[in-house]
């Protein structure tokens, strides 16, 4: 059975940032998925400049959610974007792409990023090259649907209404 274009976009509309995730590993056709559907993510000119450090090491994902990317600390696998500086743009692509290609093979997965001196601290961790930027990144595991479901209410509610998001023409 193929997908309609509806069911398409109605796939895009319910990605969700996912940070509850239970112990259970991914498999390495999961993690080789993510990546192949990642290697192939646009970058600028085409360069493809960026690259993706697989940690299912426990102690570096610790780390990693001690320097903000919270989410790592408890997911199967975290896929760390390494790039020279100034692909912020690429990163942000590759990012979505390995989250929704997680989503397709019904995982769940997050993007979160690397705050204060955490990209230097784990340039050393992971045998990064000084030259390059290690911020982004990407967490990935069974969801925990349970624990989604305990979660209080986000503030603000739902989406704002398309008139407040949109504009025609002009600001």
């Amino acid at each position: 059975m193929s997908a309609t274009s509806t069911d398409l976009v109605d796939f895009l509309l319910r990605l969700r940032q996912v940070r509850e995730y239970t112990p259970e590993p991914l498999s390495d056709e999961a993690i080789n998925t993510i990546l192949e559907v990642g290697r192939w993510s646009g970058s600028s000119a085409n360069k493809q400049l960026t690259q993706v450090i697989v940690v299912r090491d426990p102690a570096i994902k610790r780390h990693m959610g001690e320097w903000g990317a919270k989410p790592a600390a408890t997911c199967a696998t975290a896929f760390l974007i390494v790039s020279p500086g100034g692909m912020g743009f690429d990163e942000g692509r590759l990012a979505e792409r390995m989250m929704l290609a997680a989503k397709a093979l019904g995982l769940g997965a997050g993007v979160a990023t690397l705050k204060e001196e955490g990209p230097e601290k784990i340039k050393p961790l992971l045998n990064i090259p000084a030259e390059l930027n290690a911020r982004v990144v990407v967490s990935v595991g069974h969801i925990d649907v349970e624990a989604r479901r305990a979660l209080p209410p986000r503030p603000g509610g739902p989406r704002k209404p398309a008139s407040e998001f949109v504009h025609w023409d002009r600001y």
